[in-house]
């Protein structure tokens, strides 16, 4: 009984695992924005990746100055403290409407439903 459960869990870990997958490859590599209130680009991120034991975040701050920035892992356990419960409870909802809508704009774009680069609101 108890191999079972393993054998369960381990199953729907490798379907969440090649769902992520399909969905980032669906998805492509568009860069995400990080944006004000009123709707201005802060911030275009291009990459994220490690060198070493270090995030490497590459982009542009204001569409004008290109910015590599370096996060140590001490910084990373320090900003986990300023994420809240509200947060974490919401990311699993916030990464399926963000994921549902790249799709939708996606086929939308295929279909001619918009130009490539063009953002939707």
């Amino acid at each position: 009984m108890r191999g079972l459960i393993w054998i369960v869990l381990g199953v729907i870990l490798a379907l969440l695992t090649a769902a992520v997958a399909l969905a980032r490859v669906r998805t492509g590599s568009a860069p995400a924005r990080i944006r004000s209130r009123d709707g201005q680009t802060m911030m275009e991120i291009t990459s994220v990746g490690m060198t070493g034991r270090q995030v490497v975040i590459k982009g542009s701050f204001m569409g004008a100055m290109p910015a590599t920035t370096l996060i140590r892992p001490e910084e990373v356990w320090k900003g986990l403290g300023l994420v809240g419960i509200r947060v974490i409870l919401a990311m699993p909802v916030l990464l399926l409407v963000g994921w549902w809508r790249c799709v939708r704009s996606g086929s939308r774009a295929g279909a001619g439903g918009s130009a490539a680069g063009v953002e939707q609101p």
